[in-house]
């Protein structure tokens, strides 16, 4: 039976995808690479035939608003590039095309928060990927690791322009010596006053990019289906 395993960092990226079946198997991995890669390794060692890299990103491309869909055919990181496997890339683009806003132009994934502006601009004019995000490489490493397609999705949440609150970062960083977390802590927000115009705009955009993920997993219900396995 085909099965794809979903590696997504975050429990509401998790949630977006809505009821599941005997397809798919989510995994909520936590933030970066390391804790995909951990995530893609477990959902194949269990039985996945392909592998989804599944959330939310921000955009290098100053053209790309929030709540629009990011369906690489290639995600890049510092140690390599990864294309996406084709004929599932264009079943899941078929089923979104006309529907949402969508790009399949290079994600770039970063080992460290990409959260300035100033940042942003940087890395689109040295990679020429139009989004940033933590953990489609990692995911995709493992992909061709085990010879199973991959595919990452992701949907911009903060833009170009946009410089993340540094009470935002801080509040997805564990205390040291503690395992990554998989959500924020609520601390740092509530000891950031200075923070609270960006956080609602940050407020704002999450409920587009939640609204735009949900729509991805509901119109590509069937598309998301994995491809065969790959044959050495």
């Amino acid at each position: 039976m085909s099965v794809t395993g979903v590696v997504a960092a975050l429990g509401f990226e998790a949630r977006s995808l809505g009821k599941r079946n005997e397809h798919t198997v989510v995994s909520v991995s936590g933030i970066g690479a390391d804790n995909a890669a951990r995530a893609a390794r477990s959902l194949a060692a269990t039985g996945a035939t392909a592998l989804l890299s599944w959330g939310v990103a921000g955009a290098l491309d100053p053209a790309l608003r929030c709540g629009s869909v990011v369906l690489p055919l290639q995600v890049l990181a510092a140690g390599g590039q990864f294309p996406a496997d084709r004929p599932w890339h264009q079943r899941v683009a078929a089923a979104l095309q006309g529907k949402l806003a969508l790009d399949s132009r290079a994600l770039f994934t970063s080992e460290v928060a990409v959260v300035t502006a100033a940042r942003k601009a940087t890395l689109f004019q040295d990679t020429g990927a139009v989004a940033v995000d933590m953990e489609s490489a990692a995911v995709a490493a493992v992909a061709v690791e085990m010879a199973l397609p991959f595919l990452a999705l992701r949907v911009i949440l903060d833009t170009a322009h946009d410089s993340l609150p540094g009470s935002v970062v801080r509040s997805f960083q564990p205390p040291a010596g503690a395992a990554s977390s998989s959500g924020p802590s609520i601390w740092p927000l509530l000891c950031s006053p200075g923070d609270w115009g960006g956080l609602l705009r940050l407020a704002a955009q999450y409920r587009v990019a939640g609204r735009a993920l949900r729509d991805c997993g509901r119109l590509a219900t069937a598309a998301l289906m994995p491809a065969a396995r790959i044959e050495r």
